[in-house]
């Protein structure tokens, strides 16, 4: 979440850009998205990095792309997230972001790394104690059919359906199901409109769904390799970083038809 002040009094004149170089931007949270927020408004957005803070409840950023720990009483790493080709967004910003020795750029050490080392498993699933090298997605024209339909349907259309609303329980006994949600971490009472997105979004990986052919991983855990090279860089720009910092509350008032924050209200060592 960005907060953005671009006048002492808290607005921006109408019919005319803010002056970047006075704007003051919060972000709270301290994950991947607020780290990425705060490198595009310095690379493309002019905003100088001394003019941006960013509030993390925990004692470090990353959200759960964070890790912690040592060889001697073990790691702990909330989460890891799957790469794959078509995440245009995230290599153009890492294009710019040096690795942590600086020999070359963040983009550039995932895409060599990945042509070393290609995921192609041997195989997904095991039934009655035999590899299944190629097997058959098994679904039926009815579920092709839903399929299609879901990946046309408007989101509003979907609501707070699950699932299981929208397939019978033959689909979820398919090969197709028992890769898709051992890929993505589906179960059937999950959001609908979630599995949607994800079909549009993934639809171009299902042909290696067998051997998982197409994900793509960094050289060391995804914490060390795109959190704390983002966080160098950052840091070297100026940018402020609040750890435990606790927002609680946001105080806002209305202009000109539009909600303005005022006030942000946190917690901090107790206070």
């Amino acid at each position: 979440m960005a907060l953005a002040d671009h006048a002492s009094d808290g607005s921006a004149p109408r019919g005319k850009d803010p002056d970047r170089s006075t704007a003051k931007v919060y972000l709270v949270g301290g994950g991947i998205a607020s780290m990425a927020a705060a490198a595009f408004m310095i690379r493309d957005g002019d905003v100088p990095g001394h003019n941006i803070t960013i509030l993390e409840e925990l004692d470090k950023l990353g959200g759960s792309l964070d890790g912690s720990g040592s060889s001697q009483n073990g790691y702990v790493l909330r989460g890891g997230r799957m790469l794959e080709s078509k995440y245009l967004c995230t290599f153009e910003l890492f294009s710019s972001i040096p690795t942590l020795d600086a020999s070359r750029t963040v983009t550039q050490e995932i895409l060599e790394w990945n042509e070393t080392m290609k995921t192609s498993s041997k195989s997904r699933l095991v039934q009655d104690g035999r590899r299944q090298t190629a097997p058959e997605f098994g679904l039926s024209e009815k579920h092709i059919l839903t399929i299609e339909r879901l990946a046309l349907e408007p989101e509003a259309m979907l609501g707070k359906s699950s699932i299981a609303d929208h397939f019978d329980t033959t689909f979820f006994k398919t090969n197709f199901w028992f890769m898709w949600c051992t890929t993505f971490a589906f179960q059937p009472w999950h959001s609908e409109v979630e599995f949607k997105r994800y079909l549009v979004r993934f639809a171009h990986m299902v042909a290696g769904f067998d051997r998982l052919q197409g994900i793509m991983r960094t050289v060391y855990n995804q914490y060390d390799s795109m959190v704390r090279p983002l966080q160098k860089w950052l840091d070297e720009r100026g940018v402020r970083f609040e750890l435990n910092t606790r927002v609680t509350d946001l105080a806002l008032r209305e202009q000109d038809g539009e909600l303005i924050v005022t006030q942000t209200a946190y917690q901090r060592d107790g206070r």
